[in-house]
């Protein structure tokens, strides 16, 4: 089940996200329903080594995104 962000103020729902990032363990996943695609959180998931991310749309209107540790 994702976990909802669309609720929070911003910074925390990226923080949030980058502490789990972060936390995963070798082929463990982490998803998250956001309002809107998250431009500012990309490079920095881009730097994360061994993190893959993807997004779908969640169809009210917010995006899914889903991590994973390689």
């Amino acid at each position: 089940m994702p976990l909802d962000l669309r609720q929070l103020p911003p910074p925390e729902p990226m923080d949030i996200i980058l502490r789990q990032a972060e936390s995963l363990s070798p082929g463990k996943c982490a998803s998250f329903v956001l309002p809107h695609f998250p431009t500012p959180l990309l490079p920095l998931l881009d730097r994360m080594a061994g993190i893959a991310y993807r997004f779908e749309l969640s169809g009210d209107g917010g995006v899914l995104l889903f991590l994973e540790r390689a």
